[in-house]
């Protein structure tokens, strides 16, 4: 019942992708070049490979998928002071997905763990945040839509390792910005932004614009902490979504630590809408 994956079922896992998948807020529309370069070929920021090795596998049943996992090697790891090490990896299950109830999605996990006992992996992550597909804003983890999947994983042996939040903000609504005090320093096609006032950079934040699509994804947006409790977090927020909105971007989405009660409040104080939890998860 299970079938690696082929040239010629990779159209058939895309149609699944996008049916199967479609509850979940970051899986944005993408095409099937889109899907499949981020599915089998994803780079980094770089545009070195993010993986050094993986595997595909279908859970099929009279010729229709009833499942998939992907797992394998990444091409590098991060050390403790965020730097990437290619002398090492991780070992990850990428992706893990089954209709509820389906009977035999066990032989997906049974798959994935003759790989990594088979390379001596001890420590396995599933739901690397990092390593999502990049045509999803790199969103790795398990959205709540899909916890039925981590009893499974339970019973591997995996445990929760984080909780994210969530959120995304519609820009149709978006008003002219009339705090014309705070501007804008791009960098990177605008992927990088900085906040200004009277000459003074407050603050600034990191975007990733999705190929072919409205959405934007808001990596990280902070303002100094010299200039907090002085709303201009909010005003700031507002500048950039008036902006996103003049550049045809329809939808703002991010994600915080369940932990963090600042930004949760921060979010919803500037119009966002929770979207669900998100985790990943590791064998200790």
């Amino acid at each position: 019942m299970l079938q690696e994956i082929t040239k010629d079922t990779e159209t058939k896992l895309f149609d699944y992708f996008m049916s199967e998948r479609k509850r979940v807020p970051y899986y944005f529309h993408v095409d099937f070049e889109q899907w499949h370069h981020s599915m089998f070929n994803d780079c980094d920021d770089d545009g070195k490979p993010l993986f050094s090795h993986l595997e595909t596998f279908l859970l099929v049943d009279n010729n229709e998928i009833k499942g998939f996992i992907q797992y394998g090697l990444t091409s590098f790891v991060f050390d403790k002071n965020g730097r990437k090490n290619y002398a090492k990896h991780y070992a990850i299950i990428r992706n893990i997905h089954f209709i509820e109830n389906t009977m035999h999605a066990n032989l997906l996990l049974d798959k994935a763990m003759s790989y990594f006992n088979d390379l001596g992996c001890k420590k396995r992550h599933a739901y690397f945040h990092y390593f999502g597909m990049t045509c999803y804003a790199k969103q790795g983890k398990l959205h709540d839509s899909e916890f039925y999947i981590e009893k499974l994983l339970g019973e591997y042996g995996y445990v929760k390792e984080h909780e994210n939040i969530y959120y995304t903000k519609s820009l149709q609504t978006a008003n002219a910005c009339n705090f014309s005090e705070i501007d804008f320093v791009c960098e990177n096609d605008g992927a990088s932004i900085s906040f200004v006032r009277n000459n003074e950079k407050i603050g600034g934040c990191a975007l990733n614009f999705m190929p072919n699509s409205d959405v934007c994804f808001l990596k990280w947006i902070y303002i100094d902490k010299k200039y907090s409790h002085q709303g201009l977090g909010t005003k700031c927020m507002h500048k950039l979504c008036c902006e996103l909105k003049r550049q045809g971007i329809s939808r703002l989405d991010t994600d915080t630590a369940d932990s963090n009660m600042a930004a949760q409040r921060y979010y919803f104080k500037t119009g966002f809408s929770d979207m669900g939890r998100m985790r990943s998860y590791l064998t200790i």
